[in-house]
């Protein structure tokens, strides 16, 4: 599975107030087949995390977050 998240566009315009991030379109079907393969591969996750990102060529896509905490074992302290 791709980390691309097909079906979300974001967008950013140059003359947007500070406090708009951006927009982001949904093409629901594309992002309704991407959301029902991630949830059968994924089917225990509760959150999921998506960056938006702008393309060399200056068009903006959404990309799948996969980090992961790493687990810390009991005795693990970083002091």
């Amino acid at each position: 599975m791709s980390d691309l998240v097909t079906g979300l566009y974001p967008k950013k315009r140059d003359n947007q107030p500070d406090w708009v991030i951006g927009k982001l379109s949904i093409n629901v079907e594309q992002f309704r087949e991407w959301m029902k393969a991630h949830l059968a591969a994924n089917s225990g996750d509760e959150w999921i995390n998506i960056d938006m990102a702008v393309s060399k060529q200056g068009k903006g896509y959404a990309k799948l977050n996969t980090w992961k905490p790493e687990d810390k074992k009991d005795g693990d302290v970083p002091f």
